[in-house]
């Protein structure tokens, strides 16, 4: 039983974690000086990408990949050789993005190795798997923010693929991976010893130097007067477009032209002739375009502006750009000459205070500078591009591939694509299928194609306009009657009230009543916990007022009651309710979550806010954001819900485990509780051949100790439905469980497979009494695991079970590995013993036994198989 003093000394080491974490999180903006280690503010555009992940919904939009085709010699043992000291390198590629109190900071993680998986593919097969492998969404909370892939079409044919996140690199930073990666390359396979190295910049410093910098008062005066009045581009939206053509938000489509032979020259010979970049001319082009297509002669381009400009940063890997907003004066302007004039000049004032935040810029402007979906003012960008980035490896041919996403940043883009590798040179426009309509971005296409080669050809171009007025804009809609009004109207108000400082009518707008995305994320967040309906950041920008906002919540809460609603004849389960399902983001968690919802069960799914929007996609999934340090959370989210599978757990700090079982069972109410345990609590038992329920023997790890007292937390606590799920190593097709492979004991096999051996087994240690000399793992599939845990909801089982799947020997299982990764070391036994270590134990798993009879695919060699390939 607890006693007061337990429950007083939990509580004590509670709060010193929460304290330890806060004092971690909250690094200020002059911070600790450059070279600290420890966590650190993010960036300006840092935090702008992070905000755009907490907006919700950007799927695939950030992700960075990067391809190359290698014909012939390849050493993947040197590539990744070359990979770990890459990452080992610049900090900024093993960064994960937490928040404390809503605002994100960065925290550098320990070098590890970086997994290179490994693929046979047919050469006609390598796209789908290269776009779905560069799709995969990352958890910036977790982390890694790099991931690897390596197709094989044949022994001296490959593809190899980095697939990064934005908030980590550039285009300038992927320069400096490519040519780092490839001289290091070089290197080990010439078997170069390694010497002193110049020290990488750390972006860290970068980050806290550009957040301690004072505000440029001078600068952002500039930008209040220039940008005064602007207004989006008024380009027609897809209902405009005919049948078939219009896309979701996001969609990214692409239009292209080719060049003529020489068009690029002369558009350098006509800039020089004006003191302009070949940027200058291609941004004026742009301008030409959007004033020949929509007759507007007040128009605001952004474009990218690139912050390297110490020395000491010239080879700094991260996130080093500003969109800086261009808008020239083309009053009167009757040909690309005159045009390109005040374009440049323009971009010379624009640079001057390009230093300043453009999140700094926006939060001056009048809300009216925000187009239709919210989006701040630069909806349109152009640019020079040069073809994509590849790796140059010694004795081999080496193709940049490109891996196409589908997605569009900006609403439309106009680029000058450069001949590269044999290809001519392009001009290409690029637009989101959800915002323009598909006939208006070709017609954006031809008149820049045809401004750049008439440009080229002759220096100069005649600009055109349209000949028919402009599409007038539609009317405001009178506002309806308040009995037209949906149910949560009253509510959403409320919340605009609280969090705005005013309380608005059902059509106010979120805009002009002074909201912001950061804003938006935290009414989002409000809606989600009054309506128990997906919700996120990024709807609040796209429906503004009280009044839409209500009607979406409408829309949503009736279809969740629908998925939630039986299909005719199915009989439903006595315990019909909602489940919590704790760390729903997790390995565990989302096999669990996808088993709930094959079975109608609708699911509360706690995860920390910085996670949320990794849960799929679903109307019968309501997301409850809290952390297990957080007490609070845990008992809100446990109210009220009819059964929990408690899954989430810290791995490193049991008194925070115990401290968070203890919430959850404070708010319990009478349903069933399920708690994910591990066969750590058994100890070291005596025996080699454990049954279910055996008592602990010591030494206990501390993590088995944690779950120890977890467990007698929950059979000590009033009312049956307790079930503890003893499980041991957890496999399955999950970025959280495909990483266990590089953990412990596991993780010394695979990185010696990797390497090509020798591959050194575990050392077993004795078991008393045994005799047996058998060696390995227990092990389970995830969805068994998760059927498990399912099943205990619906019959508890008010004790201790076993969740095996099998157990593997250390001997077959360094032998599969070497199998599927294409290596060839030895497998050789330790030399010494580890006594004290549960390598011979295996355990016992009767009761629940026909849940846990693998089903297809769920074999070990199945399931390495699928995290390798992952």
């Amino acid at each position: 039983m607890s006693t007061a003093q337990d429950v007083a000394r939990q509580e004590e080491l509670l709060r010193r974690a929460r304290r330890r974490a806060a004092g971690a999180r909250t690094a200020p903006a002059s911070g600790p000086a450059p070279g600290d280690a420890g966590p650190a503010p993010l960036s300006h555009a840092q935090h702008r990408m992070w905000l755009m992940e907490r907006l919700g919904h950007t799927g695939a939009l950030y992700n960075v990949p990067f391809a190359t085709r290698v014909r012939g010699p390849f050493d993947r043992e040197a590539f990744s050789r070359a990979l770990d000291w890459l990452v080992r390198r610049h900090e900024v590629l093993r960064t994960r993005y937490r928040q404390a109190d809503g605002e994100p900071y960065q925290e550098v993680r320990p070098p590890a190795p970086v997994p290179v998986p490994l693929v046979e593919a047919a050469e006609d097969a390598a796209g789908p798997l290269l776009r779905a492998e560069a799709e995969r969404p990352f958890d910036l909370a977790e982390g890694p923010v790099l991931r690897a892939l390596l197709l094989r079409h044949a022994p001296d044919d490959h593809t190899v693929l980095l697939t990064m996140h934005h908030i980590a690199v550039d285009g300038g930073g992927l320069e400096i991976v490519a040519r780092e990666l490839g001289d290091r390359y070089r290197a080990v396979v010439e078997d170069r010893p390694d010497g002193p190295e110049d020290p990488a910049p750390r972006y860290t410093d970068f980050a806290r130097r550009e957040r301690s910098a004072p505000e440029d008062e001078e600068g952002t005066a500039y930008w209040t007067r220039r940008l005064a009045g602007a207004r989006p581009p008024a380009l027609p939206g897809p209902a405009d477009g005919a049948p078939g053509t219009r896309g979701s938000r996001g969609e990214g489509r692409l239009l292209t032209a080719l060049l003529p032979a020489g068009t690029v020259e002369g558009l350098r010979e006509a800039g020089r002739a004006h003191r302009a970049t070949l940027f200058t001319v291609v941004l004026a082009a742009a301008f030409g375009a959007l004033l020949a297509e929509t007759g507007r002669e007040d128009l605001v381009v952004g474009c990218a502006s690139g912050h390297r400009d110490r020395a000491a940063d010239r080879n700094l890997v991260g996130l080093c750009v500003n969109t800086l907003p261009v808008r020239p004066d083309l009053t009167g302007a009757e040909d690309f000459a005159g045009l390109l004039d005040r374009v440049r000049d323009e971009l010379l004032r624009a640079q001057r205070y390009r230093h300043v935040p453009f999140d700094a810029i926006v939060r001056r402007l009048d809300p009216s500078a925000r187009d239709s979906d919210g989006g701040a003012l630069v909806g349109v960008t152009a640019d020079v591009v040069s073809g994509p980035v590849g790796l140059r490896l010694p004795d081999a041919e080496c193709t940049p591939v490109d891996v196409p996403l589908g997605t569009a940043k900006f609403g439309l883009g106009f680029f000058l694509e450069e001949a590269a590798d044999g290809r001519p040179a392009r001009c290409v426009v690029q637009y989101d299928a959800g915002r323009l309509d598909g006939g208006a971005a070709r017609a954006l296409l031809d008149g820049f194609a045809g401004l750049l080669t008439g440009v080229a050809a002759s220096g100069n171009a005649a600009l055109c306009r349209p000949a028919a007025v402009p599409r007038a804009a539609p009317e405001d809609t009178p506002a309806r009657p308040a009995e037209d009004l949906p149910g949560p109207t009253p509510e959403v108000e409320a919340v605009f009230a609280d969090l705005l400082g005013e309380r608005p009518g059902p059509d106010g707008d979120f805009f002009l009543l002074g909201g912001h995305s950061l804003l938006a994320v935290r009414v989002a967040e409000r809606l989600r916990e009054r309506f128990h309906a997906p919700l996120t950041g990024l709807d609040v920008l796209e429906h503004r007022t009280p009044r839409a906002l209500a009607a979406l919540l409408d829309e949503r809460t009736a279809r969740r009651a629908a998925a939630a609603r039986p299909a005719a004849g199915r009989r439903t389960s006595a315990r019909a309710g909602t489940v919590l399902v704790t760390g729903g983001t997790g390995g565990v968690g989302a096999f669990v979550l996808r088993e709930l919802a094959a079975s109608g069960r609708p699911v509360r799914a706690l995860v920390r806010p910085e996670s949320a929007h990794l849960v799929p996609d679903g109307s019968d999934v309501e997301i409850a954001e809290g952390d297990l340090a957080d007490p609070d959370s845990l008992r809100a989210a446990v109210r009220g819900v009819d059964a929990v599978i408690h899954s989430a757990c810290t791995f490193t700090a049991p008194e925070v485990d115990v401290a968070a079982m203890r919430a959850l069972l404070a708010e319990r109410g009478p349903g069933p509780f399920v708690f994910v345990s591990s066969v750590d609590a058994y100890g070291s038992p005596s025996v080699a051949d454990v049954p279910e329920g055996a008592p602990s023997e010591d030494p206990v790890s501390a993590y088995g100790r944690g779950k120890l007292d977890c467990e007698r937390l929950l059979l000590e606590a009033a009312g049956g439905g307790a079930s503890v799920v003893r499980a041991p190593i957890v496999w399955g097709d999950h970025p959280r469980l495909r990483d266990q492979l590089r953990w412990g004991a596991t993780g010394d096999l695979y990185q010696a497979a990797r390497a090509g051996g020798p591959v050194v087994l575990p050392a077993a240690g004795a078991v008393p009494a045994s005799g047996d000399s058998w060696a390995g793992a227990p092990w389970i599939h995830a969805a068994s695991l998760a059927r498990v845990l399912t099943h205990c909801v619906e019959r508890p089982v008010d004790g201790v079970v076993n969740a095996i799947g099998g157990h593997v020997s250390w001997a077959e299982f360094a032998e599969e590995l070497i199998r599927l990764l294409g290596t060839s070391g030895p497998v050789v036994p330790a030399e010494t013993t580890a006594p004290g270590l549960r390598h011979r134990h295996r355990y016992r798993a009767e009761a629940l036994a026909e849940l846990l009879v693998p089903r297809a695919g769920e074999g070990w060699r199945d399931v390495l198989a699928a995290m390798l390939r992952g």
